[in-house]
């Protein structure tokens, strides 16, 4: 944890800065609670939730319900998933985008054996590839997994 006022890091788990003296455990409490913002998210995805499958089961007709369920449902549930499951999706995108991207790669450079002006195809597999492992990182690194606090 670092201190807001100076900025060093404190590694051992103190009620106050060793740099500065400030108190850090306001700063700690903090970050152990979640926000109201936090919790209201978690509690308006669950209505919204509920919302839509009891408008779900007014509907009459199969095309009514053909159009919710290929339009509407993909949308809502990508609206409505947890920050974990938004990370995994990011994950399993850019995955395949790159083995994508190097299948791409291997099969220009292979008909750039044959044919050597052929060479700029592969850049396209590197492109692919690239924007994958950048779909990657973002999973991994960019995506915030949504923190639970223990009860103590």
């Amino acid at each position: 944890m670092f201190c807001p006022s100076c900025g060093s890091e404190e590694r051992q788990p103190s009620q106050y800065c060793r740099a500065c003296g400030t108190d850090l455990r306001i700063v700690r409490a903090s970050l152990e609670k979640p926000d109201a913002v936090t919790n209201s998210a978690a509690s308006a995805r669950d209505e919204i939730g509920r919302a839509v499958a009891a408008k779900i089961t007014e509907f009459k007709t199969a095309g009514e319900l053909k159009k919710i369920a290929e339009d509407v449902l993909p949308e809502i549930e990508k609206f409505l998933e947890s920050p974990q499951q938004k990370r995994l999706r990011r994950i399993r995108t850019g995955v395949v985008i790159a083995l994508i991207g190097l299948g791409a790669t291997f099969c220009f450079f292979l008909l750039t054996l044959k044919d050597p002006d052929a060479q700029f195809l592969m850049s396209l597999g590197v492109t692919a590839f690239l924007i994958g492992l950048a779909f990657i990182i973002n999973g991994l690194l960019f995506t915030v997994p949504q923190r639970s606090v223990a009860d103590r």
